[in-house]
C-alpha cells in the first residue's frame, strides 16, 4: 500500500523570504513552495521535459515565441480556475519585476493557451518558463499580498497549513488533486535542522526520511548501509588568467602543464573520503555534458615539465590561487598548490573573504587562477552567461571558436546534448577552465521511504507528487 504517510524532509536553513509570492522567492522558498505551487513543466535529468500545468508546447525560434498549451479542469487550493488569465498575471509580475528581462510579452491566445514573446530566442527562455511557479489570482485579489506571501495558494498535491518560523512548514494532502491517484502522502513536513550533527541523529532516530551527507557522514551512513541516491553536483574549477598577455597564464602550454600536475585522483580518493571524482572536463557527470572520447590530461609531472620548458619557462614561474572559499574546500587547494610547487610552478593558495573575492570575479585580477564552484543547471547553457559569458571572469580569454558554440548552442529550439558538449570541448581544449574534482551528492534515505523525483530530478528537488512511503515509515 503505497498511500498514507507524512513525509517529513530536512532542511539545513530556514526559509527566509516569503512562501506564497512567487516574484519574492528564493531557492529553498521556491522549493518548500513547490508541494502547493506547480509549474508548468519539470525538468528532469538529461533535460527532460515533464509536462504539469502545460500539457505541450510549441516552439518557433524565428517568431521568437514559445506557446503553451495548458491543462484544462484544474482547480486551485480556493477553489478558483486555473487557466490562461492566471498564468498570464503571475508571468506578468516576473516582467515587471524585472526577472525576465528577456521576455517582450506574454498574450492570450484563448482561455488555456498563451504565448510568451522573447526579444532573443535562446532555448534558455523555454527552460526559464518552466521555472516559475503559478499561484491563485483569486488569492491575491480577495486576501491581498501581505496574506499571500504567507500562504502559497497553488494547483498542486499538497495544500499549505502552516510555517513554524525556524521550526517546520506543514503541508496536508490535497484531495482534489488533478493528477488521478496521486499524491500517495496524507502530507509533508519540511523540518528546519540547521546544525549537521543534530540532523544526522534525527534521520537515524527516523525522525527526518532523508539526509543529504558529505564526507564522514556519507561514509558513516554509507557502511551502515542506509538506501542512497548518488548524483552529480558542480565541478571544481581553476580559472586561470589567460586574457592578460603578460601573464605565464595566457599561454596555452602553461594551462595544459597545470592541468597534467594535478593528480585529481588522489585528491578524489584521499580528501574526498571516496565521495568526489576526479574531474578532467566540467560537469562530467551530466548526460548532456559528458564528451565522448575526452582527451584527458591525466596525472604527468614529467610531461608538465616539458610543456612548461616548451613554453619558455624552464624554470617555473611564481602564481597564486584566490579562492572561493566558502565553496572550494581548502584541502583540495592546498594539495593543489603543492602539486604545482612539485613541477616548477610555486603556487600560494588564498582564501579572501567573499567580497574580495567577488571583486575577482566580478572585476578582474592578475597572473593567477581562481578557484571555483561551477553549478549545474537544468538546461546546461544557463551556464553560459553565469560562468563563461563575457562579465563572468574577466580576466580570462573568450576564444571566437568558443563565443560561436556557445551562440549555436543557445539558439537551437531545445538544449541539444550535441551542441553543449561542442562548447565545452573547446573550453576544454583551449583550457578557460581546468577542472579537478566532480562533486558527488549523496542523499541517504531511511528505511521504506520513496522520493522518486530523487532518481529524475538533475538538482535536489523535492517531486512531493511522486514520494511516498511503506507503512514502516509512517509515524
Amino acid at each position: 500500500n503505497m498511500y498514507g504517510g507524512v513525509y517529513r524532509f530536512p532542511l539545513n536553513v530556514a526559509p527566509a523570504s516569503p512562501l506564497g509570492y512567487p516574484i519574492e522567492t528564493n531557492n529553498v522558498e521556491a522549493m518548500v513552495a513547490s508541494c502547493a505551487l506547480e509549474r508548468l513543466f519539470n525538468i528532469g535529468d538529461g533535460g527532460v521535459f515533464y509536462p504539469r500545468l502545460a500539457e505541450r508546447w510549441d516552439v518557433d525560434p524565428a517568431a521568437k515565441t514559445m506557446t503553451f498549451y495548458l491543462r484544462k479542469g484544474v482547480k486551485f487550493h480556493d477553489g478558483s480556475d486555473f487557466n490562461a488569465e492566471v498564468v498570464k498575471w503571475n508571468f506578468d509580475l516576473q516582467i515587471t519585476a524585472g526577472k525576465v528581462p528577456n521576455w517582450e510579452s506574454v498574450t492570450i491566445i484563448d482561455p488555456y493557451t498563451i504565448a510568451i514573446k522573447v526579444k532573443v530566442f535562446q532555448n534558455i527562455s523555454l527552460t526559464g518558463a518552466g521555472g516559475y511557479p503559478i499561484a491563485s489570482k483569486a488569492a491575491f485579489d480577495t486576501k491581498g499580498i501581505d496574506w499571500v506571501r504567507e500562504n502559497p495558494v497553488g494547483t498542486g498535491p499538497f495544500i499549505f497549513v502552516s510555517h513554524e518560523r525556524g521550526t517546520k512548514v506543514t503541508f496536508k494532502k490535497n484531495p482534489n488533486y488533478w493528477d488521478t491517484g496521486k499524491p500517495y502522502l496524507d502530507g509533508v513536513e519540511f523540518i528546519i535542522i540547521a546544525d549537521a550533527t543534530v540532523r544526522l541523529l534525527a534521520f537515524k532516530r527516523g525522525d527526518i526520511h532523508e539526509f543529504t551527507a558529505a564526507g564522514l557522514d556519507a561514509k558513516e551512513l554509507y557502511d551502515l548501509k542506509y538506501a542512497v541516491h548518488q548524483r552529480s553536483g558542480g565541478t571544481f574549477s581553476l580559472v586561470p588568467d589567460s586574457a592578460n598577455a603578460e601573464s605565464p597564464l595566457s599561454n596555452l602550454k602553461v594551462r595544459q602543464a597545470i592541468s597534467y600536475a594535478i593528480d585529481r585522483e588522489s585528491i578524489a580518493k584521499n580528501l574526498g573520503y571516496g565521495f568526489a571524482r576526479a574531474a578532467y572536463q566540467v560537469y562530467p557527470g551530466y548526460s548532456q555534458a559528458a564528451i565522448p572520447n575526452l582527451d584527458k590530461t591525466l596525472y604527468n609531472p614529467a610531461k608538465a615539465k616539458q610543456l612548461l620548458a616548451e613554453a619558455g619557462f624552464p624554470n617555473g614561474f611564481k602564481t597564486e590561487i584566490h579562492s572561493q572559499g566558502y565553496v572550494v574546500p581548502a584541502n583540495y587547494l592546498n594539495a593543489i598548490a603543492s602539486m604545482l610547487t612539485e613541477v616548477g610552478i610555486t603556487t600560494t593558495a588564498n582564501f579572501p573573504e567573499a567580497g574580495k573575492y567577488s571583486e575577482y570575479r566580478f572585476g578582474s585580477w592578475k597572473n593567477a587562477m581562481l578557484a571555483q564552484g561551477f553549478a549545474a543547471f537544468d538546461n546546461l547553457n544557463s551556464t553560459i552567461s553565469f560562468y563563461f559569458g563575457p562579465t563572468a571572469f574577466k580576466s580570462r580569454a573568450l576564444p571566437p571558436r568558443f563565443v560561436a558554440a556557445t551562440d549555436a548552442s543557445l539558439a537551437s529550439a531545445q538544449a541539444e546534448p550535441a551542441l553543449i558538449q561542442a562548447w565545452l570541448k573547446i573550453a576544454h581544449e583551449e583550457m578557460m577552465v581546468i577542472p579537478f574534482i566532480e562533486e558527488v551528492v549523496m542523499i541517504f534515505q531511511s528505511k521504506g521511504a520513496h522520493n522518486a523525483g530523487l532518481a529524475i530530478a538533475t538538482q535536489t528537488q523535492f517531486w512531493s507528487h511522486l514520494a511516498w512511503l511503506e507503512p514502516s515509515a509512517r509515524k
